[in-house]
């Protein structure tokens, strides 16, 4: 055991219905947890070239060395695979109390290899796996089959299920774990593909850490900033932990950067029904923490659901109230609320979901898309809404289309269309405006995963610290972000974590948890090494530079007010991305020099 980290991850072949316990080798250990370990094994042992719905695919669920920990806002676990959204590599967290538990049952992880030959629910406790048959929780949805785990072996349990979008593999399909979600990339379409629909956890063993002094002296360090920080009134984790992740929606709408109507404006004149505030102030609320986090920023809402049926839901976060709300043109926090729940319930990724939607609404309206009948598709309608959520989680009619994800749909629907399709790799934009944000469009581009939201310079740009309509200095700022947070999701911390921690703290972390030395220029070469290590496993899956550009509508002004007509220019998003590549030590198709990797050590 090298400290927190117990050097041990399960190997579970699905298809013998057996495990075994795996000693982590040096060379994956030097990775550290979470993203490195994960990213590590998949582009070792998986092709990038698989069919990701085959038993070929692995699925590797991993924590870091702080989760289980005293260390506060490190309760996330992370899942590796082939996206059957995208193909490429994925990477997604959950937080809750999940990642803790896996650590308690003495592990680092498991390896989910082949597919079971019926319906399984899984349960670990400790390092022994035990199958059973999931014919009674089959069609149910996540809250089912938790409540049915549960039940069963134990209030005890933490749990990680799909819902009938997993089942179906619908390609934007979730994991759930209780109140929080491995959200991006179809893992719960990966999931369902090994035919497992749950997994519950019990763990009895303790979490130590190499140094007991210096980790609780950093821990109380970092504690009193975490709550200086969330005492400010105009701290942004503070207000997170205050009214929600929506806190910040007026910010963004006041800066014509809230994308509404599939992203035709940048603001919504309902926006303040919908944000964080409105919630907190007219809806009774619940407040949720995750493992270790004095912060709390999730929420648990009463609300009236469709037939006046009062019901209960996470959330929603503030990518949901983009992608449920302003794209679709839904201000009505009741039906927000309720196509969240239904997208919970259904086990998909609300962000790719509600882009599909916009996408397909858009269609109907001009006359390009037919519907179902009785299904008429309109934006800001209710049923419009509600009804095609239910329409992709059950695969039936337009849904059978539209579970493809955006990108795919549109092809089939005619190549012409797929510049309104508002995606990268076929990964739905997260709530913000490349158009609108040079520097989110350039990491939207050339995420690995897809439009992802997390590695890239929202807060500088919303906030005006630097200039949101320049394309100069974007290049060497993105790549700097993509390799920070990969090397922070090695550990694995929530993302808010860092927004109010010096990054100085994470290699003191690393030494007082596991005794394993990094300087902070060493921890940064580590998430720049896993950056280009899913780079080679994507071009070998047949990306390329062609793959590193947002959809035609990005090329359109903005409409609305406050967006001031901003539009991404081709020839200077070029010469930007041109730069990325320089920085990056690629050729001018995005492909790793020889000498980068051997600066990287993974020649």
């Amino acid at each position: 055991m090298s400290g927190s980290m117990n050097d041990r991850m399960l190997r579970i072949d699905c298809g013998g219905q057996s495990s075994s316990v795996w000693n982590v080798p040096q060379e994956v250990r030097d990775y550290v947890g979470g993203i490195g370990y994960g990213t590590k094994i998949v582009v070792d042992e998986v092709n990038p070239s698989v069919d990701p719905l085959s038993p070929e695919n692995k699925i590797v669920l991993t924590v870091g060395p702080l989760t289980g920990t005293d260390a506060p806002m490190h309760p996330q676990a992370c899942i590796v695979t082939k996206s059957p959204l995208s193909g490429t590599i994925l990477n997604c967290y959950a937080g809750g109390f999940l990642g803790a538990e896996i650590k308690f049952c003495g592990i680092d992880g498991i390896i989910l290899e082949g597919a079971c030959d019926r319906w399984m629910y899984l349960i670990i406790e400790d390092d022994k796996v035990t199958f059973h048959g999931a014919g009674a929780i089959i069609g149910r949805s996540t809250e089912d089959a938790e409540k049915y785990l549960k039940e069963k072996h134990g209030r005890d349990l933490v749990t990680l299920s799909i819902g009938k979008a997993g089942e179906n593999g619908v390609a934007m399909a979730s994991v759930f774990s209780e109140t929080r979600t491995f959200g991006r990339g179809g893992a719960g379409a990966a999931l369902g593909s090994k035919n497992i629909k749950a997994i519950g956890f019990r763990g009895t063993k303790g979490v130590d850490v190499a140094d007991r002094a210096a980790f609780r002296s950093l821990v109380q360090e970092n504690m009193e900033g975490i709550k200086k920080s969330c005492a400010e009134e105009y701290n942004l984790v503070g207000m997170f932990s205050r009214f929600g992740t929506g806190a910040g929606m007026g910010l963004v709408q006041s800066r014509g950067g809230l994308a509404t109507r599939n992203h035709s404006y940048g603001t919504f004149e309902d926006a303040d029904k919908i944000d964080g505030f409105a919630y907190e102030k007219n809806f009774y609320t619940h407040g949720v923490a995750c493992y270790g986090c004095p912060v709390h920023c999730g929420r648990v809402h009463k609300f009236t659901g469709r037939g006046g049926r009062e019901l209960w839901a996470r959330g929603p976060e503030y990518e949901t109230m983009f992608s449920l709300g302003s794209d679709l043109m839904n201000g009505d926090p009741d039906v927000l609320a309720e196509a969240n729940r239904l997208t919970e319930l259904y086990g998909m990724d609300s962000l790719t979901t509600g882009v599909t939607m916009a996408w397909a609404i858009e269609m109907a309206e001009q006359g390009l898309l037919l519907t179902d009948p009785g299904l008429d598709l309109k934006f800001g309608d209710p049923n419009s809404i509600l009804d095609l959520l239910v329409k992709i989680g059950e695969c039936e009619g337009i849904g059978e289309l539209l579970a493809k994800g955006p990108k795919r749909a549109a092809e089939e629907v005619g190549p012409q269309y797929v510049g309104s399709a508002m995606q990268v790799k076929n990964s739905g934009f997260a709530a913000w405006m490349p158009r609108r944000m040079k520097g989110v469009a350039l990491a939207f581009a050339t995420s690995n995963r897809g439009a992802c939201h997390k590695r890239a310079p929202i807060g500088a740009e919303i906030i005006g610290q630097i200039d949101m309509d320049s394309y100069e200095g974007k290049a060497p700022l993105v790549k700097q972000i993509q390799d920070t947070v990969n090397a922070i999701f090695t550990l694995v911390s929530c993302r808010f974590h860092e927004f109010i921690t010096p990054h100085d703290f994470y290699p003191r972390y690393i030494e007082a948890a596991t005794g394993q030395r990094l300087s902070l220029e060493e921890f940064y070469l580590l998430g720049e090494r896993i950056w280009n290590l899913e780079k080679l496993f994507n071009l070998q899956a047949g990306f390329s530079r062609k793959d590193d550009y947002l959809p035609e509508r990005c090329y359109e002004p903005i409409m609305g007010e406050a967006s001031e007509g901003a539009v991404l220019h081709r020839e200077k998003y070029d010469v930007m991305l041109d730069e990325y590549y320089r920085v990056r030590g690629w050729n001018s198709e995005g492909v790793p020099s020889q000498e980068t990797l051997d600066r990287l050590g993974i020649a």
